[in-house]
Parts: structure tokens; sequence; C-alpha cells
């Protein structure tokens, strides 16, 4: 009996040692090919840093708090342009490393990981006395640093999603900073947008007898909570958005946002270590600052400047298919504008997030029709 059990015991420990074996190959394997990809894409960024290009990361102090800033350009005698990432907390900076790198050819592109995201998440500290308000001054504040240091007397103003409605709140304030504003997924209100996204959701839910999408829908009470309930029914709205392809259009399997080149671009980032890659998956809570805004944006409608008169040229890159922040009222609202120039472009193959879903428009309508007023500007200014 004593031999039978070390006969087992000896082939229990063969097959732990052919198991531990096999994992320990796979994980080097797996850190060999992400090392490799991570290297390639270092490898890729070539922006003529001795030749009058710039590639530089930091932390610059806005409005009291550090906060990281990336710029990069082929060519600093470029107009500058500024990206306002969406969320809030939807910092980007590193994975745009691909995404983001041809934009670098015609412009010095400026990148923020905002007050409370990203590599700027920050502590309790950084989130007293943080509203919108406190974040469009974070804004103004970055446009007169980089303005001020290349010696360029404006920028192009791009807002994502949430930083569309930090872009619109800044041309009205300080459109002297500003040649062109382009919002992409422009965002209007928060309580009056989800409304529409629920509306045409529970229009198309029960148009295709999804009966379990539909009543997770109309469990939603129909006037908003309080600020500190409403949390969990715009989360609950967005939950949903990715069963009718209105938040990216351009997926075959419109909810498997693992399998898609967003996720590439994260796993393979230059800018991320192994650590920082963890967090990405596994983020830690929404930070203090981002938990104070949200409450803050709760309200939020965007009702200025007066009869939406703007100093500056304003054009809207927006998905046709978005739901998020969504056309059905983005158009109508545009309609209203008044601007020295003003233009609509339609991403008819898209839904939010227009700069993944069609780069190829989305580069070329900036290059031919934002970047000539920029350098207009530039010109006047020198």
């Amino acid at each position: 009996m004593a031999t039978v059990n070390r006969r087992i015991a000896r082939r229990f420990s063969t097959l732990l040692l052919a198991l531990l074996l096999a994992f320990v190959s796979a994980a080097a394997t797996t850190w060999f090919l992400v090392e490799t990809g991570k290297q390639m894409n270092r490898n890729s960024l070539w922006l003529n840093v001795d030749g009058g290009g710039i590639d530089e990361s930091g932390y610059l102090t806005l409005g009291g708090a550090r906060q990281f800033v990336r710029i990069r350009g082929r060519d600093i005698d470029n107009p500058l342009l500024v990206d306002l990432h969406g969320g809030p907390g939807g910092a980007l900076t590193s994975m745009t490393h691909r995404m983001l790198l041809p934009l670098t050819e015609y412009f010095t592109l400026v990148e923020w990981d905002q007050r409370g995201a990203g590599r700027s998440y920050g502590d309790a500290a950084t989130a007293e006395g943080v509203g919108f308000q406190r974040m469009v001054d974070d804004t103004i504040a970055l446009l007169e640093n980089v303005t001020e240091r290349f010696g360029q007397p404006q920028v192009v103003l791009v807002g994502h999603s949430w930083g569309t409605n930090l872009g619109l709140k800044v041309i009205a304030q300080r459109p002297d900073l500003v040649s062109a504003y382009v919002g992409v997924g422009q965002g209007l209100g928060w309580q009056s947008g989800f409304d529409e996204s629920r509306r045409l959701m529970t229009e198309a839910a029960r148009e295709q007898g999804d009966a379990e999408t539909l009543a997770a829908l109309e469990a939603i009470p129909a006037q908003w909570p309080e600020a500190a309930e409403g949390g969990q029914y715009i989360e609950q709205i967005q939950r949903h958005l990715g069963k009718f392809s209105t938040s990216i259009y351009a997926l075959r399997d419109p909810q498997d946002y693992l399998h898609s080149h967003l996720m590439l671009d994260a796993v393979l980032s230059p800018d991320l270590s192994w650590a920082d890659l963890y967090r990405k998956f596994f983020p830690p809570p929404r930070s203090p600052t981002t938990q104070a805004l949200l409450l803050d944006l709760y309200d939020y409608e965007v009702s200025y400047p007066e009869d939406y008169v703007f100093e500056v040229p304003v054009f809207i890159f927006q998905g046709e298919h978005d739901w998020q922040t969504p056309t059905t009222l983005v158009k109508p609202w545009f309609e209203r504008v008044q601007a020295p120039v003003k233009e609509y472009v339609a991403f008819e193959h898209s839904a939010h997030y227009v700069v993944n879903e069609e780069p190829g428009k989305y580069l070329y309508s900036l290059v031919s029709k934002v970047r000539p007023l920029a350098m207009k500007a530039l010109e006047a200014g020198r």
C-alpha cells in the first residue's frame, strides 16, 4: 500500500511540475511578446527631436495641482493642438501613441491628463473645491502655458465627449486663446443627454423585442433623483449602449471591447509599465476629484454664450450613430450656433469614437478644414 501511495505522490508531483513549467513558459512567452510589442511601438515613434521636433512628458502645476502633460510633434513651428479627453476621468495619454501619431505631422500635439485622471490622479487635497469651473480654469492655465512657451498666440482646441463641455466653456470665456474649436462627440447636458440616450435605446429595445434591456431602462425613474443617487442610473444607461452599436459602431461584435485595437494599444503601450497595465484593466476607484466633478455636473446644461454666439470658428465632428452624446440633440443645437466659421462634419460610419472608427476622415478633416485657420492665426501673430 505504501508503494502505491508513493507512486501516486510521484505522479502527482510530476503533474504539478509539468503544470508549473507550462505556466512559467506561458508567462515568459507572454512577457516576451508584450515587451517586444512595446519596443516596436517605442522604436516607431520617430518625432525628429534633433531636427525641430519635440517629444516630452512631464508635470505642470495648473491651479495649484501637479498634472501630467505630454507634448509631441515633428516640427514645433506647426500650430499647437490641445486635446481634451473625455470621461470625466478618461485620460488616454498612455494609449494614444499610435492613434494620434498622424496629427504630429501637422500640429504640435498637447495631451493632458486632467486633474484626478490618469497620471494626474492626485489625492483628496487635489479634489478640494473641484467643480466644472475649476476644470475650465485648469484648461485655461494649460493654454496660457503652452502659448507662452511656444510663442504662439492661439491653439486649436479639440474636445472629446466630456472634453467638449470644457472646450465650449473655454471658448466662451477666453476666445483670445483659441484659433478654432473642434467638438468631437459634442456633449450638451447631463440629464437631457442621458434622457435622450434612454429614449433612443428604449425605442430600439422595444422594436427588437429585447425584454431584458427594456425592463432595465424602464426601471430607471422618469424624474432624476438627487445627484448622490443619480449616478447609478447614468451608469445603467451607459451599460446598455454597446448593445446597439451606438458607442463604438465599427465593431463586428459591438460589445466585445476587449478584442479591439483600443485594448491592443493599451497592452502594447510604450508608456505603460506592467503595474500601470494592471491598473488599466483593474482600475482603482474613481478619484475624489472625479467624484466631486460628477456631482457638480449633474445639473449641467449648455446655456452659453447668449444665443450661442461664439467668437471663434466652431467645428463639430459627430458620429451619425452616436447615442452616448446623442446626435439627435447635437444637430438642432448646432443649427442655432453662430460663429465666424462653422461646419458640421458627419462621420457616417461612427458612433461616439470617431477618432478610432474613421481615423482617415478625422485626420483629413482636421488638416483640410481646421489647420488652415490655425496657420492664418499663427502667421497673423508673428
